[in-house]
């Protein structure tokens, strides 16, 4: 496949999300401890949308409020399975209930993450995290939220945060000031939005929410306007098309509007969002997206140009990663 030589980036991943039934069997046979039997991970169908979605969430509930530790062995199966996919960085959004609301043990739990993060990378990707903020989140833990955030910046402990969640339920403008503090402190602000809900939510992401990168966006390919401001401002856009199929935010792979963004030359990334729940990886997103849209070798090197230079994190320590962005400047350089 002509995707298979170009260097792949990853930037819209839940960690919860890569659990799968082969995953947890080949943890309990390694003897590490298990919250669900394997089966409750079985991947969300076409056709059963966010209800469908919301229902794997409730058969692995364990995994939502597991700590930091329990998380190692999962990370480590799926870090291997990115290398083995060529990709060279991502970015994963992680829940802040993986570690402690005190910033003394916080910071070394947090520490210690990195530490054996960094050691399993080995120098062939770059794994950076994104701490996740429910849309739901009450208002009295906004304020505590955004201070560990800026607790954890301090260190380039996190690059950033995922605001998500059912675009009807809470407005993005409820985490303005979080946005606009937390983009003071040098963090990236990214918002689910435009998936299930309308364009009127990517204008507010952008308005309110100052995102710099909006997770999905379908539904922004409704509105001509705000296509034109995409375009002319270069928002970087998320694409999960497995997970914008099986949750219902594009009816079929053809009216997914990846191919209209490359003909549009926006900047945009390809994602699996939830690998394990909606049971595809960035290998089989890439060729679902070159058999349906015929994307070409220089298409995907212009997507991993767009991703990489889109990533929150400020240094590239992967010299994959960097040599890819160094040869892409040259080629900007000489055009």
């Amino acid at each position: 496949m002509v995707h298979e030589a170009v260097p792949k980036v990853e930037l819209h991943c839940h960690l919860i999300g890569v659990l799968t039934p082969a995953l947890l069997r080949d943890l309990r046979a390694d003897g590490h401890p298990i919250l669900v039997e394997p089966e409750a991970a079985a991947p969300v169908q076409f056709g059963e949308g966010p209800d469908g979605f919301g229902r794997w969430l409730t058969r692995v509930e364990p995994y939502k409020s597991a700590g930091w530790r329990t998380y190692l062995p999962i990370l480590g199966w799926y870090i291997d399975k990115l290398v083995e996919q060529n990709v060279v960085y991502a970015e994963m959004m992680i829940s802040p209930l993986m570690f402690s609301r005190d910033f003394g043990a916080l910071a070394q739990e947090f520490e210690e993450f990195r530490t054996w993060v960094r050691e399993r990378e080995a120098g062939r990707i770059q794994i950076e995290f994104l701490f996740l903020v429910p849309r739901s989140l009450p208002d009295e833990l906004i304020e505590k939220d955004t201070q560990r955030c800026v607790f954890l910046a301090k260190d380039n402990g996190i690059s950033g945060i995922s605001i998500a969640g059912l675009e009807s339920h809470m407005p993005a403008s409820r985490f303005s000031r979080m946005c606009r503090e937390l983009k003071d402190h040098g963090l990236g602000i990214e918002i689910h939005a435009g998936e299930l809900g309308g364009p009127e939510e990517v204008c507010e992401a952008l308005d309110v929410g100052f995102a710099d990168r909006i997770g999905h966006g379908i539904r922004a390919f409704e509105d001509e306007d705000l296509v034109a401001r995409l375009c002319d401002e270069q928002v970087h856009l998320e694409f999960c098309p497995t997970s914008n199929l099986k949750m219902g935010a594009a009816k079929s792979i053809a009216e997914h509007p990846i191919g209209r963004a490359r003909d549009l030359g926006m900047n945009f990334s390809i994602n699996t969002d939830d690998p394990g729940a909606f049971g595809c990886s960035m290998t089989s997103e890439f060729e679902l997206i070159h058999r349906y849209f015929s994307f070409s070798k220089e298409d995907f090197s212009k997507v991993a140009q767009n991703s990489l230079a889109s990533r929150f994190a400020k240094e590239l320590r992967c010299k994959v990663a960097a040599n890819l962005e160094r040869a892409q400047s040259e080629v900007v350089a000489l055009a």
